[in-house]
């Protein structure tokens, strides 16, 4: 396994996008990576955790008062604790081998199971943010969300070299987006 964090590219680049757009209390990016747009959640959230299996190479997040959990998804957070959870996650569909930080697993299992997570970890009212890439079937992840009572949108799209690259946020179906 890939024992480097994954570089920014153009999909953190629209995720963080589309992430400038929320503030509050509580948030948490699984998977932070290089811990980009989790130093920007920090500045419109009182509280930042991210997690990753392994620690951010950029330093400032430490500066920023970032709080950082190497870990495994949201396993080890209890449920129900962040108004906003974001990840990025492998979106490659291909079986996870030899750079798990780009290949999402056949049916794109990692993702769905880091969305099941981030639904797991965020509190009834909040909001969960991610990205996808145009070969994900958005059924499964419709499906998933609908099964916590939470509703998925397309925020933003864009096309990026062979593949289109859309931001989407999970929301509770009584909640209004914002």
């Amino acid at each position: 396994m890939n024992q480097t964090p994954y570089i920014a590219s153009e999909d953190s680049a629209l995720l963080r996008r589309a992430l400038s757009e929320y503030s509050g209390l509580t948030c948490l990016e699984i998977g932070s990576g290089n811990a980009g747009a989790l130093i920007q959640l920090s500045q419109s959230f009182a509280t930042a955790v991210g997690t990753d299996l392994v620690r951010p190479t950029m330093m400032d997040w430490r500066k920023v008062g970032i709080d950082f959990v190497l870990a495994d998804g949201a396993s080890c957070l209890r449920s129900s604790t962040f108004d906003l959870v974001a990840f990025n996650p492998p979106y490659i569909v291909e079986a996870v081998g030899a750079d798990a930080a780009i290949e999402g697993g056949e049916g794109l299992e990692v993702p769905l199971e880091i969305l099941r997570e981030a639904l797991r970890v965020v509190k009834p009212d909040g909001k969960v943010v991610f990205l996808l890439n145009d070969e994900a079937e958005l059924a499964k992840f419709r499906k998933v969300c609908s099964d916590s009572k939470f509703r998925l949108e397309r925020l933003e799209s864009r096309r990026v070299f062979f593949e289109e690259l859309s931001v989407y946020v999970a929301s509770a179906n009584s909640a209004s987006q914002g």
